[in-house]
């Protein structure tokens, strides 16, 4: 019940968020941090027991294959957290600056990042043992190696998009949102770190049984839907005021 209180608040915030946003995806300059909080709530929704029990049950048909639904949420997480670096360092760097820097640190990382999280997810319990919450399916080695590549990935580029974001900050007029996108950042990287242990200490694993790494996945994803629709709420006032 609470994990299901969990989701259901963290997808209303990025629901909010989006129709806040909503015109922003034909805007070149905000349309990543949008993509962020949608591809964000894709993953939340499609990493919940109610998608394993459902979309997972139908992927299963089609496959074979257990949890696919959580290896596609977990893509989707690897997408938005390009996004959140692509977004930060449009604001710092040239158009030619950006587009070689992106691509050099982020996607060509994260492009090879997805073909070998699903060679490890298949070969893994991943694909084989079916639970409602895939934090809860016991790991193996090609499990764990699964969450090792996972939560590093993440872990890079939510940390490189931090970087860009501490120097954001420096300036007055984007420090108040730079500080609430870090504080996402963190809980992100928190999960992962706590995610990562777990993979490695299996008595941890028991214990936490996935409760802290869904707490700090969903707010980070709430904290990001919120900030995103306050930034852009600020820019919107802000042209309002403009004399036409």
């Amino acid at each position: 019940m609470a994990l299901a209180a969990l989701i259901v608040i963290t997808t209303g915030c990025i629901a909010w968020s989006l129709w806040i946003r909503r015109v922003t995806w034909s805007c070149r300059w905000e349309v990543a941090a949008t993509l962020n909080v949608a591809l964000q709530g894709a993953a939340i929704l499609l990493m919940s027991p109610l998608a394993s029990e459902t979309i997972g049950q139908w992927l299963y048909g089609l496959t074979g294959t257990w949890n696919l639904e959580d290896y596609i949420g977990h893509d989707c997480y690897i997408v938005a957290a390009s996004a959140i670096v692509y977004n930060a360092l449009g604001r710092l760097q040239d158009d030619h600056s950006l587009q070689t820097t992106f691509k050099t640190y982020v996607e060509r990382p994260a492009t090879l990042c997805v073909p070998l999280l699903l060679l490890a997810f298949s070969l893994g319990n991943g694909a084989a043992i079916y639970r409602p919450d895939f934090f809860q399916v016991p790991t193996d080695f090609w499990l764990s190696i699964y969450w090792l590549m996972l939560c590093a990935m993440l872990i890079y580029l939510l940390g490189y998009g931090a970087r860009a974001l501490l120097i954001l900050r420096k300036d007055p007029r984007s420090r108040i949102i730079a500080d609430v996108y870090l504080i996402a950042s963190v809980s992100g990287i928190v999960a992962c770190a706590v995610r990562i242990t777990t993979a490695c200490v299996p008595a941890f694993a028991e214990w936490e049984s996935g409760k802290a790494v869904w707490f700090f996945a969903c707010v980070c994803g709430a904290v990001f839907a919120m900030a995103a629709a306050h930034s852009w709420r600020i820019k919107t006032k802000w042209f309002s005021q403009v004399p036409r």
